[in-house]
Parts: C-alpha cells; structure tokens; sequence
C-alpha cells in the first residue's frame, strides 16, 4: 500500500509533487508547500523503503553516509519506476495534469526528483529542490527544453559537497534548464530565508 497525502486544492493551478528528507514522511513538507505555493493541489508520497527506522526513496549500501559511493543505484533504478508509476496513477485517480507538475523535494526527495528528471522518467513542468545533490553520473545529457528549476545550496553543507552539487549544476545546464540558486548558510538545514526564495521564484517563474 502507498503511503499519500491528497488535497484537491484549485484546479487551475498546477499541481504539487512533495516528496520528503530522509525520515521525513508525507506530511513533512505540506506547511513549506502552503506557504511556497497556497491554494494549489498536492500529492505527497512516502518513500517505500525503511532503513533503521527512516524513511527514504531509495536505499544506501552502507552504514558510510550520504555520499554519492553509497548510494544503491540499483535500489534507485528501482525505486524510481515504482514513484514514476505511482505518480501518473495517483494524478489520474485524483484528476491531476501531470504536464503541469511542480516537484517540491528536500534532501533525499529533491534527490530523486531530480534524478527522475535527468533520467528522462519524469517530465516535470518545474523543480524546487531543497539541498538536492547529483546521485549518479550521465554519460549524456537529456534535451528538457528550457525547463526551470529552483535548487537552494550551502557551502557548509556537510551532505552536499561542492564539487557534486557543481556536477549537478553541471547537468542540468547541460540539458538545457534554466537554473535559479539560492545559497544559504546554514549548512544541510532547510531555512525560512530559503522558502521565501523559493516562492518568489515560483511566483515570477513562467
């Protein structure tokens, strides 16, 4: 059974994607998206797989942390189809227009939306990624014409090191988005400062 939350919100508007942190879970992010976006429909999915008690969209090999080296791309191969899936079933149950979808995701959640996007498994309208990293490494890049993406980075950022999030970067330009950075100081932490970003953005974005 799929763990979600569904709120109807307007019709036209576009529809939410969250997708939560590592031990998050599907109402981690409803009062960041209200906030970010009111008034809009959401679809929030929990991550399937369990490891140690948290919550997570794909598994680690190890115990080693949240680096790219330890990260099963098999598990996220995996976990990916089944969220892919998941999305266009639910957005069709709930008459959402997944040509219009926004991907909200923080940490583990920005991770494989944007991993899903890079991958061509997802088309998504627009992404917000909260602290998102590079998850694996495309030997060419995807044409996703000039879609906009929003991502938020910290250089004390104790997860996301500089070069992968430069490699990130790197990927996205390389597929043809139109990128917005935000840069925090407050390490892996998600801030007000970096919410407020994100709705001005989102509010100016085409």
């Amino acid at each position: 059974m799929t763990n979600y939350f569904f709120k109807a919100g307007r019709k036209d508007l576009a529809p939410l994607l969250l997708l939560h942190s590592t031990g998050g879970d599907e109402h981690q992010l409803l009062e960041i998206a209200e906030m970010i976006a009111p008034h809009h429909p959401i679809l929030s999915i929990r991550g399937r797989v369990n490891e140690q008690g948290s919550n997570r969209y794909f598994k680690l090999r190890g115990l080693g942390g949240f680096t790219k080296e330890n990260f099963d791309l098999d598990s996220l191969d995996e976990e990916t189809n089944w969220l892919t899936s998941e999305v266009q079933s639910l957005a069709q149950k709930h008459d959402l227009d997944v040509q219009k979808m926004i991907a909200l995701g923080y940490s583990n959640g920005a991770n494989v939306a944007l991993n899903m996007f890079l991958k061509g498994k997802f088309n998504f309208d627009k992404i917000i990624a909260f602290h998102g990293m590079q998850l694996e490494e495309f030997e060419e890049a995807i044409q996703l014409d000039k879609k906009q993406v929003f991502l938020t980075y910290a250089a004390n950022d104790r997860i996301v090191p500089r070069e992968n999030f430069g490699d990130l970067k790197g990927d996205l330009e390389d597929s043809g988005c139109q990128i917005e950075i935000f840069e925090s100081s407050l390490g892996h932490q998600l801030t007000q400062e970096e919410v407020m970003a994100a709705k001005k953005w989102l509010a100016e974005a085409d």
